[in-house]
């Protein structure tokens, strides 16, 4: 491979260690202060429902955790928990509805719960499940788990102790999710972890909704449905109804022994939180990568170098917002991006579209601050890799004070840069022509430019003069 690639390859790679991968005391900390906090507000749910206590089968990690592509830090992630239902599962009528989505409807197997021995002490909980028509309802299920972890916490009053540390506990309606918040009592460190507590109900294969994708071979069997409603939905009897399916299982068997995937699924993530492209979750992204995967039929492709993987599948990305089309796996007529707006589909595809000239044209600095926040570019440009590996401009051997005072990046330069910014972003979401953009993008990258080389004068100016202060003290 050519040698811009290969450079590509490191830069990215630095990006990825300094900025992306989880530490390992981090996660470390993380699993160690949930598992240690969960396990005792589980024995407390237990303690306050009965029918949690027998039918709470299973805890597992989704989302990003699960499939270990999750970005920067372990500081939220989803916790699924099985709850068994009471019954034969082939007396749920499981009825497609919008696709992704499903409706469970149980009848006479519900109908009978009531004259069984143990109705008032454990299964009376599930006469509120269900509305006239037999449906399974999707938010009492998960009202029901609310009210039960918010009894735990407040038998807990709401802390706990972990290795001496006293957490506090709190637990909160976001949206659909119930999130727990764990932090730290005042005294320690600093530290919060932020939890979705989840109850899913879990089916097995060979029974499967109707329509949706059967890969043959795949060992994994369990497919879930998670009580988060269908946005698209007006109707809100028919989004209670409806039940999102999720086949994460086979998911994380689809990508196992795909060698860089995981790292290029997340340099992309972070490429979309750096652009702040907050419309686009990262199950649309990972989709895009499922999709890949069995297009190519061959696990050899991701031994690919990062660089290419990375060029591809922003190229993927983009190409998808540009159409308005991000299919989701399982269903490919459920369009996950449906309810993009276009005023924020014309932005995404122009971002994407600029960092995929940047790639093309080896402008490795502009692919870098495209990956990264401005702040984590401050950081990154005092960083070791940067100072030896960074394209600097040659300084005069003599460096002073006086020269470090006279060129601050952060000036009239970097207030100038900031004000064209607003500008743009001004003009593209008014639809402005494209030639007026194009003529402040090439003012912008000029004026960039000198802030950039001002910035590496002094990094390496504050270098040369850390270097003779150390020189002054040894002599001294």
């Amino acid at each position: 491979m050519s040698s811009k690639k290969r450079s590509l390859d490191l830069y990215l790679g630095e990006v990825f260690k300094q900025f992306i991968s989880i530490k390992d005391d981090d996660f470390k900390k993380s699993q160690n202060v949930f598992k240690t906090v969960f396990d005792q507000v589980k024995q407390k749910m237990g303690e306050q429902c009965n029918y949690f206590k027998k039918y709470s089968s299973q805890v597992m990690y989704g989302g990003s955790v699960s499939d270990n592509i999750k970005v920067g830090k372990m500081d939220e992630f989803d916790m699924d928990i099985v709850i068994r239902l009471p019954i034969s599962y082939s007396d749920i009528i499981i009825e497609n509805e919008e696709p992704g989505f499903v409706k469970l409807k149980i009848t006479s197997a519900f109908d009978n719960l009531d004259k069984q021995p143990d109705w008032e002490k454990t299964h009376k909980v599930t006469r509120e499940w269900r509305d006239s028509d037999k449906y399974l309802l999707q938010k009492r299920f998960r009202q029901w788990m609310h009210k039960i972890v918010q009894k735990a916490l407040n038998a807990m009053e709401g802390k706990v102790t972990v290795d001496g540390d006293v957490y506090l506990l709190t637990y909160k309606e976001s949206g659909p999710a119930y999130t727990l918040n764990i932090r730290n009592d005042e005294g320690t460190e600093k530290y919060a972890l932020d939890v979705d507590l989840v109850p899913v109900i879990k089916f097995m294969y060979p029974r499967a909704p109707e329509g949706y994708r059967v890969i043959e071979g795949l060992q994994a069997k369990d497919w879930l449905v998670v009580p988060k409603p269908n946005k698209a939905l007006s109707d809100s009897t028919l989004k209670n109804r409806c039940w999102r399916l999720s086949f994460q299982e086979q998911e994380r068997e689809i990508i196992k022994d795909c060698k860089a995937l995981k790292k290029t699924i997340r340099l992309v993530k972070k490429l979309r939180d750096a652009l702040e492209m907050k419309a686009i979750a990262s199950y649309y992204i990972k989709s895009l990568f499922l999709k890949k995967v069995y297009e190519t039929q061959d696990k050899v492709y991701w031994q690919n170098k990062v660089s290419l993987l990375f060029r591809t599948m922003v190229e993927e990305l983009y190409l998808s917002i540009q159409k308005k089309e991000i299919p989701f796996f399982w269903n490919c007529n459920h369009n996950l991006i449906a309810g993009l707006k276009e005023s924020l589909q014309k932005i995404y595809c122009h971002k994407l579209r600029n960092v995929i000239v940047a790639i093309d044209a080896n402008d490795i600095e502009k692919v870098v601050r495209a990956l990264l926040t401005a702040e984590e570019m401050r950081e990154f440009k005092k960083s070791e890799f940067y100072l030896k590996h960074g394209e600097l401009e040659p300084l005069m051997t003599s460096t002073s004070a006086s020269s470090l005072e006279s060129c601050p990046p952060d000036s009239a330069l970097s207030s100038q840069l900031r004000a064209l910014t607003d500008e743009l972003d001004s003009l593209r979401y008014n639809n402005v022509s494209d030639q007026k953009i194009e003529e402040l993008e090439g003012k912008m990258k000029r004026l960039g430019d000198r802030v950039s080389l001002l910035e590496r004068r002094m990094n390496r100016i504050e270098m040369a003069l850390s270097q003779t202060q150390l020189s002054r003290s040894s002599v001294g």
